[in-house]
């Protein structure tokens, strides 16, 4: 993996995050796009999908809020040969949607099993105990979970047992750090950056990655850029942001 960076520009979250501001990172405007916070339709989804093709860099994709983790389900289908998600998230992203016409922050995932039968398994790592106990049994055996947040050397070898695929996507939100760590506007686990990029180091010893995406900024309009508040977001989610990609980067390389 390069790690050429995309920049999806739905809301300018990125915009006061200096690392991004080089020519190496390709941004890609959705700012004119209406119906996509949170729950997106048909129509963007495909205006969504068509700049997404005609984009340059493929290896890693930063998405933004966590509302438009949706964006995942077009990044998968893009591939070609079997392959297994592996999703860094406290929420499955397995709820139903609304109405058959959209795709939501939190049913991409159901979305992806249901429509993209190259998609042999998801390894969902940090979600919540309560939401993995409601994924419906249809989908036990192409769904893990792993609730435990406390990092174990043993915990590393049963996530990689669970899959089945050499080619593997990596998707993830920072909604499973904890909240020193991360700043979403979502519920937040309670994983430690530390134990992330351990994990990320160990997949990329033993499988290939060939695709990673990061979300859960903390959602911002212009005018709030200079809060207190969201200046201390953006300090922080980006210099999570900057590590994961030091990981990718460096140990990724041979294997993408």
């Amino acid at each position: 993996m390069e790690g050429a960076i995309n920049i999806l520009n739905f809301d300018q979250v990125y915009q006061n995050q200096k690392s991004w501001q080089s020519n190496k990172c390709e941004w890609i405007n959705l700012l004119d796009l209406k119906s996509v916070n949170g729950y997106c339709s048909s129509g963007s989804l495909r205006v969504i999908d068509k700049k997404l093709r005609k984009r340059h860099n493929k290896d890693i994709t930063l998405i933004g809020s966590g509302n438009y983790h949706y964006v995942t389900y077009l990044l998968l289908a893009e591939r070609k040969s079997p392959f297994s998600l592996v999703l860094f998230d406290n929420h499955t992203e397995m709820m139903p949607p609304p109405c058959k016409s959209l795709v939501s922050c939190g049913s991409w995932v159901l979305n992806s099993l249901k429509h993209l039968p190259l998609l042999k398994k998801v390894v969902i790592i940090g979600a919540r105990a309560d939401l993995a106990a409601v994924i419906p049994r249809k989908f036990n055996s192409k769904v893990a979970v792993f609730s435990t947040l406390n990092w174990q050397a043993t915990l590393a070898n049963e996530i990689l047992n669970a899959i089945p695929t050499q080619d593997i996507y990596i998707s993830i939100d920072k909604d499973v750090l904890n909240k020193s760590e991360a700043i979403t506007n979502w519920d937040q686990g309670s994983m430690k950056l530390a134990d992330l990029l351990v994990l990320l180091k160990f997949l990329g010893r033993y499988k290939k990655v060939y695709g990673l995406d990061i979300c859960g900024e903390l959602p911002t309009s212009p005018v709030d850029f200079f809060k207190k508040k969201v200046v201390k977001a953006n300090r922080i989610n980006e210099k999570a942001n900057c590590r994961i990609l030091e990981v990718v980067k460096r140990d990724y390389r041979e294997g993408c």
